[in-house]
């Protein structure tokens, strides 16, 4: 499905930005639209410049078959750092459970990209009122054969994060990222760009990246793959109970498609409804190489 086009604009609409609090966290999220609740978890760990940013691609024409929620999560974009510094997966869980609380949101389309998509396939196992489907979307996270040096070669090999934690950032250096993890250059617009910048440049998130770069090796790794783990246990033995979707780019470098299929064979057996779609001509940021083909999967799968 090679359907990249270049877009006219690429910015989100202020009006559309709201901020909610979540268990004493100021939360930032784009709402929009009428429908069926869909609702999108970006990736990224603490202090990334994954943030609600990066669906902007999509935002739009998702709205006009769904009614769209895109948060930041914990310690991401301008949402509130961790209170109490707990930099762990179950804080992330919290809080996002905590949001889906706050605004009311039951029985929605779950879908979440890298990190986002453990976010959501734990969401879904914990919280069954929560979700209708399941969308997983370039997660190495969740993917049994991961380990985690996997990934995170890849992102030492860029340097954009030892980069980031000692030097100002610059349009230059946040791009870095975006356009290793896109296979069409021309979809890391001057708009996002200067978003991920106005983001990077907040002493929150700088901190963030700090408390992350300390505990990533020690901490946080091991507690991320233990969660794996006892969540793909429970699929085994408890199966998911909802209609689940995989979507992978197929030149993705950070999270190989191998993983992808590894993963699609853990997960179908165990779903009532289940379906891989592999977008060519796209990377890590499938959605945003491929937006036009990313909104018709969801739409054809969670409304068909």
């Amino acid at each position: 499905m090679a359907e990249a086009t270049t877009p006219v604009a690429d910015s989100l609409d202020a009006g559309k930005l709201h901020f909610v609090d979540v268990g004493g966290v100021r939360t930032r999220y784009y709402e929009d639209g009428q429908g069926e609740p869909l609702v999108l978890f970006h990736g990224g760990e603490f202090g990334s410049l994954y943030t609600l940013d990066s669906w902007s691609l999509n935002l739009p024409g998702l709205a006009q078959r769904f009614h769209v929620y895109a948060p930041d999560k914990l310690g991401h974009g301008y949402t509130d750092n961790p209170p109490r510094d707990e930099y762990t997966p179950e804080a992330l869980f919290r809080h996002a459970s905590g949001f889906l609380d706050a605004l009311g949101i039951r029985g929605a389309h779950l879908v979440g990209h890298s990190r986002g998509g453990f976010l959501v396939t734990w969401l879904a196992l914990e919280r069954p009122d929560l979700a209708k489907t399941l969308v997983i979307v370039d997660s190495q996270s969740i993917s049994p054969d991961a380990v985690s040096g996997g990934a995170d070669d890849f992102y030492e090999k860029l340097g954009h994060r030892r980069r980031l934690l000692e030097e100002p950032p610059t349009a230059e250096l946040v791009r870095i990222e975006p356009d290793a993890q896109t296979y069409h250059r021309e979809q890391v617009t001057d708009d996002f760009v200067a978003r991920l910048l106005e983001i990077a440049r907040l002493p929150k998130t700088r901190e963030a990246q700090r408390r992350i770069h300390e505990l990533r090796p020690t901490t946080w790794y091991p507690a991320l793959f233990r969660k794996r783990d006892e969540l793909l246990r429970r699929i085994d033995t408890e199966g998911l109970g909802l209609p689940t979707l995989v979507i992978w780019g197929y030149d993705d470098q950070s999270a190989p498609l191998s993983l992808g299929l590894q993963l699609f064979g853990r997960l179908a057996p165990h779903a009532p409804r289940a379906e891989l779609h592999v977008l060519n001509q796209a990377r890590h940021y499938c959605f945003r190489d491929q937006p036009a083909a990313f909104n018709r999967l969801l739409r054809a799968f969670c409304l068909g």
